[in-house]
């Protein structure tokens, strides 16, 4: 005895089951593409405003992050300047700033699923031929 009817059902719930986790990986490969974009500009930002500071250059680095990562709606964005040590602006030293976003997968109405850290470190050289106090 055959069942009629079963095989197209069959076959929808066997393509639902292939093609939602591929749905998935392409909604949420923009958001993680913008992220990136995002703390590469973010990074190569502060350390160029950490290099440019007179005064104190990981707090003027890490304050040139936050209008950014306020345009873009990001909330929680991690500076991390010269590796977590003072930066010390000599000639022909480097200042390091990394930036951490938290990307989520997937956002529903319901809150984000799952996430993933988006980090860029950017390093920028003190100019050689600036005068510094």
């Amino acid at each position: 005895m055959t069942q009629k009817g079963a095989a197209p059902l069959e076959f929808a719930l066997g393509m639902g089951l292939l093609v939602l986790p591929a749905l998935i990986v392409v909604l949420a490969f923009s958001p993680w593409l913008e992220a990136r974009t995002f703390v590469r500009a973010a990074a190569a930002e502060a350390a160029r405003a950490a290099v440019l500071a007179h005064d104190d250059p990981t707090a003027i680095g890490s304050a040139a992050v936050q209008p950014m990562a306020t345009a873009r709606g990001y909330e929680a964005v991690e500076v991390v300047m010269c590796g977590g040590s003072p930066c010390v602006l000599r000639r022909g030293a480097y200042v390091t700033a990394e930036v951490t976003v938290h990307v989520p997968l997937v956002t529903t109405p319901w809150g984000d699923v799952g996430g993933v850290p988006v980090t860029a470190l950017h390093a920028e050289p003190v100019d050689v031929y600036r005068s510094l106090p």
